[in-house]
Order: C-alpha cells, then structure tokens, then sequence
C-alpha cells in the first residue's frame, strides 16, 4: 500500500498545512490544493488510481498551525474517505 507523508511539524498556520499537503500528497496526484475549499481537500483524496493508501500526519500533536476546527474537518474528511487509511504521529 503507498504512503504518503505530510510532515506537519514545523506548521504554523494554515497556509503553511496547504503547502505541506500539495508537497506530501497532491504533487503525486496532479492536484495543487489552494486551501480555499474543503470540498477541493475530500476531492483530492478520490484523485489516484490506487484502491487504498495511507496518508501519515507527521506531528500532528505538535502542529501550532491547525486550530481545533481545522483538526475536526481534516479528520471528518478522512472518515468519509474510507480507501484512505489515516495515520497521525
């Protein structure tokens, strides 16, 4: 199963996630997320082929650059994307 990394400690607010995203997952996907639409981040995750992958949240925990809402949609996002096996270290 691939896995991608998105290394998230050293985010300090919310552009800074977008990019660490596009760079971990999107550029393999053909994608560029500008982080304006949560409907473009659940899109994002249907883009590959692959019949299921794992996306690791590096830092997750330590992250100063997600707020609590932003943590919630992430991870209600992920749920709803069952081919997508979520990891946060």
């Amino acid at each position: 199963m691939r896995e991608f990394v998105i290394d998230v400690t050293t985010v300090t607010n919310f552009d800074a996630f977008v990019a660490q995203f596009n760079a971990g997952y999107c550029q393999y996907c053909g994608g560029h997320w500008h982080g304006r639409s949560w409907d473009a981040f659940h899109d994002y995750l249907s883009w590959l082929d692959d019949e299921s992958f794992t996306i690791r949240f590096v830092g997750w925990d330590d992250c100063q650059g997600l707020d609590d809402g932003d943590r919630e949609m992430i991870r209600n996002i992920l749920l709803d994307n069952p081919h997508v096996h979520a990891v946060f270290t």
